[in-house]
C-alpha cells in the first residue's frame, strides 16, 4: 500500500475545495497531526468535522483510529534518513536482481509523466519559457545537478537564462530586476529544502511566474507555483531517482529547441565555430 501522503497526493485532484484544505493541513503538518482528534484536525484546517470525516472515507479508511495508524506508521517510516538505508535493503532483500528492480522503478516513474502532466499543460510550460524575457533557474543540494543541467542546455537556444546559485551569497542582486515578464524554475523534491519556499516566495512577490518541478501537487513549491509539473522520484533504495525529473527536462528542452530553431540556429553554428577555435572537444 502507498504511504498515507502518496494517497493524499494521488487523489487530491478529486477532493472537494474544503476537503483540500484538510489534505494542505496534513500535508505540511503530519506530525502533529498524530497528537490531534478529528475535531482537533477540523480546527486546524477550518472546516467542519463532517468534512474531515469525508476526507477519511474518501481515502479509503473506514475509520479515524485506522487512519492515525496509518499516519503514525509514516512517521516512524520517516523518523530518519537512516532508516531509509534499512528499509530500502529490508524491500530489495531476496530479489533476484536489485539491478532490475530499480529500472523497474525508474520506468514506472517515466511512465507515471503522463498521467500527471497532459500534453496542453506541457505545451503551455514550453510557451511559457520560450516567451519569458529572462528564465531563472533554482535548485539545491541533489535537485541543483537538475537546475544546472537544464539551465546548461537552455542557453543554446534562449538569449536570457540565469542560474541562481547559493554560494555566492548574492541572491538579491540577481533577482534585483526579475519581474512579471520573466519566469522562475524551481525545481524542488522531498525533502524539501527552506531555503527554495523562502526564495520562491518572495520572488512570486514579484510577479514573476512560478514553474514547479516537484514530486508532489502539495509540496510547498507546487502550492507556490503558477503551474506545476509533477515527476516521481521514489524507487525501493535510499535516494531517490531523478530518472523521470531528468526526462521530464529532456522533453521540455527538446519542444523548446524545436520551437526556436530558427532563431538559435545562427547562435549554434557560431558557437560551433568557437569551439574549433579553442579546441573544445578531444575529436
Amino acid at each position: 500500500m502507498d504511504d498515507i501522503l502518496e494517497q493524499i497526493s494521488a487523489k487530491y485532484q478529486s477532493f472537494a475545495p474544503r476537503q483540500r484544505k484538510v489534505a494542505e493541513y496534513l500535508f505540511h503538518n503530519l506530525d502533529q497531526a498524530t497528537l490531534l482528534n478529528s475535531t482537533q484536525i477540523a480546527a486546524k484546517a477550518e472546516v467542519s468535522q463532517a468534512t474531515v470525516t469525508r476526507f477519511i472515507t474518501g481515502l479509503g479508511f473506514s475509520g479515524f483510529s485506522k487512519f492515525k495508524r496509518s499516519i503514525a506508521r509514516k512517521l516512524l517510516e520517516d523518523f530518519s534518513t537512516s532508516t531509509r538505508l534499512v528499509e530500502s535493503a529490508k524491500a530489495l532483500e531476496g530479489r533476484t536482481s536489485v539491478f532490475t528492480d530499480i529500472l523497474r522503478g525508474d520506468v514506472e516513474n517515466i511512465g507515471a509523466l503522463s498521467s500527471h502532466i497532459s500534453e496542453e499543460n506541457f505545451e503551455e510550460a514550453v510557451n511559457k519559457l520560450c516567451s519569458a524575457r529572462t528564465i531563472y533557474i533554482l535548485g539545491l543540494r541533489s535537485s541543483y545537478a537538475l537546475a544546472f543541467y537544464l539551465a546548461f542546455d537552455l542557453r543554446f537556444f534562449l538569449s536570457s537564462v540565469r542560474l541562481i546559485d547559493l554560494g555566492v551569497g548574492d541572491i538579491p542582486e540577481r533577482l534585483r530586476d526579475a519581474g512579471p515578464p520573466d519566469v522562475l524554475v524551481v525545481i524542488s523534491f522531498k525533502r524539501y529544502t527552506r531555503e527554495v519556499v523562502k526564495i520562491t516566495e518572495k520572488v512570486k512577490k514579484k510577479g514573476v511566474f512560478i514553474l514547479g518541478i516537484t514530486n508532489s501537487e502539495l509540496s510547498p513549491i507546487a502550492q507556490l507555483s503558477d503551474m506545476a509539473l509533477i515527476a516521481e522520484i521514489r524507487i525501493p533504495a535510499y535516494f531517490e531517482s531523478f530518472t523521470a525529473p531528468m526526462s521530464l527536462l529532456n522533453a521540455l528542452i527538446t519542444a523548446i529547441a524545436i520551437k526556436e530553431r530558427e532563431k538559435a540556429l545562427p547562435a549554434l553554428n557560431d558557437l560551433e565555430k568557437e569551439f574549433q577555435v579553442f579546441e573544445t572537444f578531444a575529436q
